[in-house]
């Protein structure tokens, strides 16, 4: 049981911080009115709010895989005031297959208040800290606040310390009607803090990859990552790299610096640079 909580820490922090991170990366606001930076900010902003919608799902994700390593089925149930929550954990060979129903629930422990219905399946085979780990998320009829989300979610691990994250056919359909998709390739890479297994806070790692989609009014975006960032647990920004993002016909560079822990970056649009300030995933 100890060695499984000290990877819960250590696993925890390496995905959930990442995914906060992230949507830091593109939150922000402009320190200028500039009519150039506007719709920059407004496109970013709403794209932290899909990324948020993923990232509250694997952080449940984290939180319900965190439990006894027996293979025998189990069911584990949250039944209170919250709603329900209901796990069911069945096994094929060495992978752990574990199906999440769902209904009106809301989270105690989550940043957002947010209500879930429906089913999400986790497949998970090896151990995270194995030489060999992949996991895959997928969803049936799951929602949030009403707005459905589809996709399917994949961690493997690639290298010692080095995990690859993808997302294919991302989609979030809004109760309005309109729809946001994404697609996601990025390898996240722990380059300080494994040795500390029992420390979160002195973890570095980076992130490069790249996402591609068409936003709620039909435009398509890429974000490419072109100088990997860099994150670090005790600090709630990104400290460094630099990212390239294009909406529909626009474009912006952003850089965050080379290191140092503060929510200052450089926005380029057009050949002019302006200084906006991260949001840091509040």
């Amino acid at each position: 049981m100890f060695n499984l909580n000290l990877l819960a820490m250590k696993r925890t922090g390496l995905f959930f911080a990442a995914s906060l991170m992230m949507m830091a990366a593109i939150s922000f606001t402009s320190c200028q009115k500039d009519e150039e930076v506007n719709p920059i900010v407004q496109s970013a902003n709403e794209d932290a709010d899909v990324d948020s919608y993923f990232d509250d799902v694997m952080t449940e994700v984290d939180e319900l895989t965190l439990v006894s390593d027996s293979k025998d089925a189990m069911m584990y149930a949250t039944l209170d005031d919250n709603g329900t929550r209901v796990r069911k954990t069945a096994w094929d060979g060495d992978c752990r297959i574990d199906s999440i129903t769902y209904t009106d629930y809301v989270n105690p422990n989550a940043r957002f208040e947010r209500v879930k219905n429906g089913l999400v399946i986790i497949r998970t085979c090896g151990r995270y800290n194995a030489p060999e780990f992949e996991r895959t998320v997928t969803f049936n009829n799951f929602t949030i606040n009403g707005n459905l989300i589809e996709g399917t979610k994949v961690i493997r691990k690639t290298a010692e310390h080095e995990y690859q994250t993808t997302l294919t056919n991302g989609k979030i359909t809004f109760t309005d009607g309109t729809t946001y998709t994404r697609n996601v390739e990025r390898t996240r890479t722990w380059v300080n803090g494994y040795d500390t297994p029992l420390y979160i806070w002195d973890d570095v790692y980076t992130l490069e990859g790249s996402a591609t989609g068409v936003n709620r009014i039909g435009e398509t975006y890429t974000h490419q990552i072109t100088s990997a960032l860099m994150f670090k647990l005790n600090c709630r920004w990104i400290v460094g790299g630099t990212m390239k993002f294009t909406v529909g016909d626009r474009q912006a560079e952003l850089d965050y610096g080379n290191g140092e822990c503060d929510n200052i970056a450089i926005v380029t649009v057009n050949g002019k640079s302006y200084e906006v300030k991260l949001r840091g995933g509040k």
